[in-house]
């Protein structure tokens, strides 16, 4: 059997949402949820944590297959400034 994976440098946009829990209910691994409504779990996600609900653009290897979750591993980001509706 072949797994195909597909790996590409992307950029996305999108909110650092999380992803998994400890056995503390703390969250121990974070995704992006992208405009293009996809979810991509982040490799790196130790570097993320304290972004959490925080919208960024990120630059990173995207890798996605046939049986498994959409992820990326970011080698730089930018934070978005969230956008103000204000008079």
């Amino acid at each position: 059997m072949n797994k195909k994976v597909t790996a590409s440098m992307q950029t996305l946009v999108g909110i650092v949402t999380p992803y998994a829990w400890d056995e503390s209910d703390r969250v121990s691994e974070v995704s992006l949820s992208a405009t293009d409504d996809e979810e991509y779990v982040i490799e790196n996600s130790g570097r993320f944590l304290d972004l959490l609900q925080k919208q960024i653009r990120a630059v990173g290897m995207v890798k996605c297959g046939k049986k498994m979750h959409r992820a990326i591993n970011i080698k730089k980001f930018e934070l978005l400034e969230s956008a103000s509706f204000s008079d």
